[in-house]
């Protein structure tokens, strides 16, 4: 699975974020760089649940392996993932 991350600022201001790949896999935040941080971990959680309940989608690959992680925290974001 390939993790696609749409965003777009709403009228408000604020970032929608949200990963299509994954049905309801959608936040908001302040900035873009938020949005797209939170929007992974949330990804991460979401894909650990699928996972954990033999549900985890199809063709996973290395989607949310051990690169994806590095990746994520080379982006800032470790201080949203518990």
């Amino acid at each position: 699975m390939t993790i696609t991350i749409e965003c777009e600022q709403v009228a408000d201001g604020r970032w929608l974020a949200e990963v299509p790949q994954l049905p309801g896999v959608v936040v908001y935040g302040d900035t873009r760089s938020i949005a797209t941080q939170l929007v992974l971990t949330l990804a991460f959680r979401v894909a650990e649940e699928l996972k954990q309940s033999g549900l985890e989608p199809a063709d996973s690959g290395d989607a949310f392996g051990r690169r994806s992680e590095h990746l994520l925290r080379a982006a800032g974001a470790s201080s949203y993932i518990s």
